[in-house]
């Protein structure tokens, strides 16, 4: 139409015409982020810890609640008011014994041990990552934990997905406040139990738990 555009310049888009308004992107990582976001604003902590979550979703927007200490294997490449980042490892953090009050890891667990992100083979690394967090969770603390759940496989070395009733019996020293899901479909669904997943092909758990 007359105008000019330099070849370097060009940015082809090519699949943006959807009868939808947004995509809302990949929905286990939007409704988890949501759901984790009001159990956070609900609890009211002095501050949060964080256990290698998605940092432009949950953990960065968590700053705007309260101060959050994010640990993980690698660092994060941008400074954050309320931001603070711990080098530490899922299977050997730094914290004291029940010494954590407000705590998440959301879509984490199921890559430990498969090496995918750097870390050492280990096919007990899915159960292990989850005790660790049941040790440093304090009496009376929230933590809230999201993974895939369904029929139970590994698909190496991208994660596990988990049978939806295995986090409840691996964390057996807390208790289950709540349970969410995200469904094959891309449904968010309250008021449901993790029995009700048993047969699903790739869904997200959504878990809150506690410690009496």
């Amino acid at each position: 139409m007359g105008g000019r555009a330099d070849f370097d310049e060009l940015a082809p888009c090519l699949f943006d015409r959807d009868p939808s308004s947004q995509s809302g992107g990949e929905r286990h990582y939007f409704y988890q982020d949501i759901w984790a976001l009001k159990k956070l604003a609900a609890l009211k902590p002095d501050r949060h810890n964080d256990v290698g979550s998605r940092l432009d979703g949950f953990t960065g927007q968590a700053t705007a609640i309260c101060p959050v200490i994010y640990w993980d294997i690698r660092s994060p490449g941008f400074n954050l008011p309320n931001f603070e980042f711990r080098k530490g490892d899922i299977l050997d953090l730094a914290l004291a014994d029940k010494s954590v009050y407000s705590l998440s890891c959301l879509h984490v667990a199921e890559h430990v041990g498969l090496g995918r992100y750097g870390d050492s083979l280990d096919p007990d690394g899915t159960s292990k990552a989850l005790r660790e967090l049941m040790r440093i969770l304090a009496k009376g603390g929230q933590l809230l934990l999201s993974m895939p759940i369904g029929r139970e496989r590994v698909c190496f070395n991208a994660q596990r997905i988990w049978h939806p009733q295995k986090p409840v019996d691996v964390l057996d020293e807390l208790r289950l406040l709540e349970f969410a899901a995200v469904s094959d479909g891309g449904d968010f669904m309250q008021g449901v139990s993790p029995s009700d997943f048993v047969d699903a092909n790739y869904s997200c758990g959504l878990y809150c738990f506690t410690r009496d």
